[in-house]
C-alpha cells in the first residue's frame, strides 16, 4: 500500500459519539482502515468541510471524491467512505427475538387458546 500524500493530523482522529471504543474496537473497520482514519481523519474532515485547501494531488483527488466528482479509488478514500456511511447514515439493528403476541401477525395457524393454561 502506498502512503497517501495527505497531511497527517496533529492529533489522532476519533469519533467518540459513534465509535466510543475507537475504530479498532468497533468491529466495523479493518486494522488498516482504523489506522488510516486515526492518522488522517482530522485532515480529511477539514478538507471535506473546506476548512483546509488541498495542497497535494492526493488531497485534490480526495476533495473531488467527497464532492461526488470522482469515485473512491484509494484505500484511504474507501475507508473514509465507509466511515461516513456508518457514522452519518442510518444503522439497522437486527434482533432474533420475537414475542408470541407478534406471532399471530405472521402465522395463519397460530391459535392463542392452545397456549391458555387456565382453560
Amino acid at each position: 500500500m502506498k502512503t497517501p500524500d495527505i497531511r497527517i493530523s496533529p492529533k489522532p482522529f476519533m469519533d467518540r459519539a459513534k465509535f466510543p471504543y475507537g475504530f479498532r474496537k468497533s468491529g466495523d473497520f479493518s486494522i488498516c482502515e482504523a489506522d488510516l482514519l486515526s492518522r488522517y481523519g482530522t485532515t480529511l474532515l477539514a478538507l471535506e468541510k473546506q476548512e483546509l485547501s488541498p495542497q497535494s494531488q492526493d488531497e485534490k483527488q480526495f476533495v473531488d471524491f467527497v464532492q461526488g466528482k470522482a469515485a473512491a479509488q484509494t484505500t484511504l478514500e474507501k475507508a473514509w467512505q465507509k466511515y461516513v456511511q456508518l457514522a452519518r447514515g442510518k444503522r439497522n439493528f437486527y434482533t432474533l427475538h420475537s414475542s408470541a403476541s407478534n406471532q399471530a401477525d405472521y402465522d395463519d395457524d397460530y391459535v392463542s387458546e392452545e397456549y391458555d393454561v387456565a382453560g
